[in-house]
């Protein structure tokens, strides 16, 4: 059986709204005919005049601070809307941008179609200018399938929202709606005659009186209402028309969603060739740090399917994949990376590593200080994302080993409480935590301290695995973009051989006709 659509269901309502209203509507003449007949007509009037000024004095006192709020600074109020999350840098300033337009909208434009197509051209050319400002042509920066693309999106959109929000939308031929239109004189009409009744009515003054400052009372709040509605309305139009233009400006309508979900970088390609053939490209965490710190023993704590045990692990002299596997995780590979050493080569190296990585697990041991090589490497990895805004900036979680090597030597009976003031090997560790964390530029909460060594019972490996789980939502965003531009930079030779026996085919059936 099918289902009405819920602009049928709320017609429906309205015709039985409108049987059990004409019935009620009935009793004001009527009651005003009986009023008149037993003498109790201008008492009556009194009295909802006196009730009417009530009211409109209430709401005069009750909309003041509302009424005294300009529009745009109402708006402000309530918060700018949030971009998307998964938005880089660059388009997250866009976004940005489109706001301030937002606040610049005037909801008078929405009566002028030429207005409101300036408005939205304004929109997309400031989207245009932020995405591309090195090019001359910013408006054109974009392929003829991303402008389907947005095309089809957009008209998927209306398509829902004609179906389900117009009364009658999928009924309504387009003979019916020009007929419709024709008729908007009609509306004209009922005003004069309003006006003509004001004027007949004054033959009973004090009901004319009741009557006028009901329908002022009446306006004002309409007049109210629809500027709200107005503001709403030009503030969703600049934001669709914003949000829109970031994504085609942005490249995010280049490759189809399912190309994306398909796509395994070359990088993963490469370092899964040792372990299986991947179906879809899985999350990259790379583990890096100093020699020693301890980055081949994390890699061996975090799951028991990593192949090699670590006292079988040489000093890493490469970047190593590991596949990873863990209940909730998903398809992931953990990198082993060479100890970092003084000179921009292994610096370089790292941040090109970086690149290619959604998740940074940096190790430090919390018994050295000698921490220059860590803090050089993480500015440098910093900054170079920082000028990078067309990606996002995988997270970075500080890993602090060794910790059971903190004072009092002898002793190690974990698991500590950190905020512990009775014991020294907690304030110990909770010292070491936050002087790594100044040093380095990283939050407390992004500090674990933990113990992997041979000689000793792992510690503290369940709170890696669950700093982990905090971070995956950002390191599945920053996987999500850094694919997206993998596979905006990828050629597949099979679709553009493809593409070359299309036009051939084409030209062909032309030559031929």
């Amino acid at each position: 059986m099918r289902r009405d659509s819920p602009a049928i269901r709320a017609l429906r309502w309205a015709i039985v709204g409108a049987g059990l209203a004409l019935p009620l509507l009935s009793l004001v003449p009527l009651g005003s005919f009986w009023l008149w007949q037993n003498g109790y007509l201008i008492p009556w009037a009194i009295a909802a005049c006196i009730s009417t000024v009530a009211a409109w004095a209430a709401q005069r006192w009750l909309l003041a601070p509302i009424r005294g709020v300009p529009a745009a600074v109402a708006t402000d109020a309530g918060g700018a809307a949030p971009g998307d999350t998964t938005w880089t840098p660059a388009e997250q300033a866009a976004w940005t941008k489109v706001q301030e337009n937002v606040k610049s909208a005037d909801p008078a434009l929405l009566g002028s179609r030429e207005a409101l197509l300036a408005l939205g051209q304004r929109t997309v050319e400031t989207v245009a200018t932020s995405l591309h400002p090195e090019r001359k042509d910013p408006l054109l920066q974009f392929t003829a399938p991303e402008a389907l693309a947005l095309v089809e999106r957009v008209a998927g959109r209306l398509d829902t929202f004609v179906r389900e929000s117009v009364p009658l939308g999928d009924r309504l031929t387009l003979a019916q709606l020009k007929a419709l239109y024709e008729w908007r004189g009609a509306i004209e009409m009922a005003e004069q005659a309003w006006s003509v009744w004001r004027v007949l009515r004054m033959m009973n003054p004090a009901s004319a009186l009741a009557n006028e400052v009901r329908e002022r009372v009446s306006k004002e709040l309409m007049a109210w209402g629809k500027s709200h509605v107005a503001r709403k309305l030009a503030t969703h139009y600049v934001e669709e028309v914003g949000r829109a233009a970031i994504d085609l400006y942005g490249g995010r309508l280049r490759i189809a969603p399912e190309r994306i979900a398909g796509h395994v970088t070359d990088a993963s390609v490469r370092d899964l060739a040792a372990v299986e053939h991947a179906q879809a490209e899985p999350l990259r965490l790379l583990v890096a740090g100093q020699v020693s710190a301890g980055k081949s023993s994390l890699v061996n704590a975090l799951g028991e399917e990593v192949r090699a045990a670590v006292d079988a692990l040489p000093a890493t002299a490469r970047f190593t994949p590991y596949r990873l596997t863990r209940e909730g995780l998903p398809a992931a590979l953990v990198i082993d990376s060479p100890g970092l050493a003084p000179g921009e080569d292994h610096v370089r190296a790292l941040i090109a590593e970086a690149e290619r990585a959604d998740l940074l697990l940096w190790v430090s041991p919390a018994n050295r200080a000698d921490r220059e090589i860590d803090r050089a490497a993480l500015t440098a990895l910093r900054a170079h994302f920082s000028a990078r805004t067309n990606r996002i900036a995988p997270p970075v979680l500080l890993v602090l080993t060794h910790v059971d090597l903190l004072r009092p030597f002898q002793e190690w009976t974990p698991p500590y409480n950190l905020n512990d003031a009775a014991s020294a090997k907690a304030a110990s560790m909770r010292a070491a935590v936050e002087a790594a964390a100044s040093e380095l530029g990283f939050k407390t909460d992004d500090v674990i301290p933990c113990a992997l060594g041979a000689s000793r019972a792992r510690y503290n490996v369940d709170a890696i695995w669950g700093a982990i789980a905090s971070s995956l939502p950002e390191a599945q965003r920053t996987k999500l973009v850094r694919t997206l531009r993998d596979a905006e930079g990828a050629w597949d030779w099979r679709q553009v051989l493809s593409q070359a026996q299309g036009a051939g085919r084409v030209l062909v059936k032309a030559l031929g006709r």
